[in-house]
C-alpha cells in the first residue's frame, strides 16, 4: 500500500510536466499485475479508506467534471479530469470513464486496450466486464464478447447487468437503453440532439463522402417518410447535422443527402482501386434501427463477400453482399481486407437479405466525391480495430420523423 500510494504522489507531483498519454502509460505500468478478485475488491475498499476525505471529495468533483464535459462533447476535457481523478484512487468506475472518453473522442483501439485491463483488474465490478464485452462486439468480435460474458456469469451468477447486455448481444445488432445507459457503464456515446423532434427514430445508416459535407443513404428508407419531415445524421462521435436530399439515384438504389453542417472526416480512408473479388475478407458496418434516436455506436460485421445473383423472373442480376448482417443495419461502408472501401450494403432484391453496391456502379460525379485511391505503398490488410475506428466518423446514423410500425409479436422497429 505505501509502494502504490508513493507512485500516486510522485505522479501527481510530475502531472504538470509529462504528457496526457505519458501519465496514462506511468499509471497502467503501476496497475498491471491481475489479482484476485477477493484481493481486488479488499485493495479498492483499503484505498479509499486511507485516503484524505479531501482527496476523495475532490475525485468526486472531478468525475463529475469529466462527465459533464462528455455530455458536451469534449473528449479531450473530459479525459483531462478523468486522468486526474485515477491518480487519487483506482477504481473502476474511473477506468471505464476513461474508456468511454477515449470512444468519444473516436479512439476505439485505445478504448478497447484499457477497456481489456478495466475488466481483468477489476473482477468484482462487473461493469467494465460488460463495457468491454460491448465495444468487442460493435467491433467485429462477437464469439469473444460473449466468452467474456460466460466468465463473467460464472463469477457472479444471476447479475442483471451481465443477463440484460448478453441478450442484447445475442441480437446481433444490440441498444442500450434504460440500465444500460446507467453510469459508470454507460454502453452507448453521448450525442447532440438539438432540433430532433420527439418522435425522430433511427431508420439505417448512411455513408459520409470525403468533403464531410455530403452522404450517401439507401433510398428504400426514405420512400415512406412523411412529406414535411426532416432528416439528420449523426456520426458515432455524437455529433449530428441537419440533412436534404439533393439526388436521387433509382437505378441503384441510394440518395445523395447535402448535410447542413460539415461533419468530421477520417484521416486513413481510401478508396478500394479495384472491385472486392467474390469470397474475399469483407466488412460491413452500419446502425441498428430504433424506435427513438438514442447516440449509438455502429456495429462492424466480418465475413467473405457474395458473388453475383440472377433473378430468374426479371433476369436482373445483384451483387450479394455475403455478410451475415442483423436486421436494420443496412446502407452502411463496406469495406476490403486492407480497409479500403468497397461499396455499400444495402436492401437486396427478389428475397435476398443484402446486396453490395460497389463503388465503380456510382455515377461519375459521385465517383470524384469518394475518398481518394490509396497510395501507392498502403498497407494490404487492416486491423479490425483500425477499420472501426475509421467507421466511427465514416458511418452515420440515419435519423428521420417515420412512422413506427411494430411486427405482431415483437419489440423491434420494422
Amino acid at each position: 500500500m505505501a509502494v502504490l500510494t508513493g507512485l500516486v504522489l510522485e505522479a501527481n507531483a510530475a502531472e504538470n510536466s509529462v504528457s496526457s498519454e505519458e501519465k496514462l502509460r506511468q499509471f497502467m505500468t503501476q496497475v498491471q499485475p491481475k489479482p484476485t478478485t477477493d484481493q481486488v475488491g479488499s485493495q479498492a475498499v483499503r484505498d479509499a479508506a486511507t485516503a484524505a476525505p479531501a482527496r476523495l471529495q475532490e475525485r468526486t468533483e472531478l468525475l463529475k467534471t469529466g462527465e459533464t464535459a462528455l455530455v458536451n462533447l469534449q473528449p479531450d476535457a473530459a479525459l483531462r479530469a478523468f486522468e486526474r481523478a485515477a491518480l487519487i484512487l483506482h477504481a473502476a468506475d474511473t477506468e471505464m470513464a476513461l474508456v468511454r472518453a477515449y470512444m468519444q473522442g473516436g479512439e476505439y483501439r485505445r478504448a478497447l486496450a484499457f477497456g481489456a485491463h478495466t475488466a481483468g483488474a477489476h473482477l468484482d465490478v462487473v461493469g467494465g466486464s460488460a463495457l468491454y464485452a460491448w465495444l468487442l462486439h460493435v467491433g467485429g468480435q462477437a464469439t469473444i464478447a460473449q466468452r467474456l460474458l460466460t466468465d463473467a456469469q460464472a463469477r457472479l451468477p444471476g447479475n442483471p447487468l451481465v443477463e440484460i447486455v448478453q441478450q442484447q448481444l445475442l441480437l446481433g445488432a444490440p441498444q442500450a437503453r434504460g440500465s444500460l445507459l446507467a453510469l459508470p457503464t454507460r454502453l452507448a456515446p453521448y450525442g447532440e440532439s438539438r432540433g430532433l423532434p420527439s418522435t425522430a427514430r433511427a431508420i439505417g445508416t448512411g455513408l459520409l463522402l470525403h468533403s464531410g459535407k455530403q452522404a450517401l443513404v439507401p433510398l428504400q428508407l426514405l420512400s415512406d417518410l412523411p412529406l414535411s419531415g426532416g432528416l439528420w445524421l449523426r456520426n458515432g462521435l455524437g455529433h449530428l447535422t441537419k440533412a436534404r436530399v439533393t439526388k436521387r439515384i433509382t437505378q441503384i438504389g441510394v440518395a445523395l443527402l447535402q448535410l447542413e453542417t460539415a461533419l468530421a472526416t477520417p484521416d486513413d480512408l481510401w478508396t478500394a482501386p479495384s472491385a472486392a473479388f467474390p469470397g474475399s475478407v469483407g466488412y460491413a458496418v452500419g446502425y441498428a434501427a430504433a424506435a427513438d434516436a438514442t447516440p449509438a455506436w455502429p456495429v462492424l460485421r466480418t465475413g467473405f463477400l457474395g458473388g453475383v445473383q440472377v433473378d430468374d423472373r426479371s433476369g436482373q442480376t445483384e451483387r450479394l453482399l455475403g455478410i451475415d448482417m442483423p436486421k436494420g443495419l443496412t446502407g452502411g461502408p463496406v469495406f476490403n481486407a486492407g480497409g479500403h472501401l468497397v461499396g455499400l450494403a444495402l436492401p437486396g432484391k427478389a428475397g435476398t437479405p443484402y446486396q453490395l453496391i460497389l463503388t465503380s456502379q456510382l455515377p461519375s460525379d459521385l465517383k470524384q466525391s469518394l475518398w481518394p485511391l490509396p497510395p501507392p505503398r498502403a498497407e494490404q490488410r487492416a486491423s479490425v480495430d483500425r477499420i472501426y475506428e475509421s467507421s466511427l466518423r465514416a458511418c452515420l446514423q440515419l435519423i428521420a420523423v417515420k412512422p413506427l410500425r411494430i411486427k405482431s409479436g415483437s419489440t423491434r422497429p420494422d
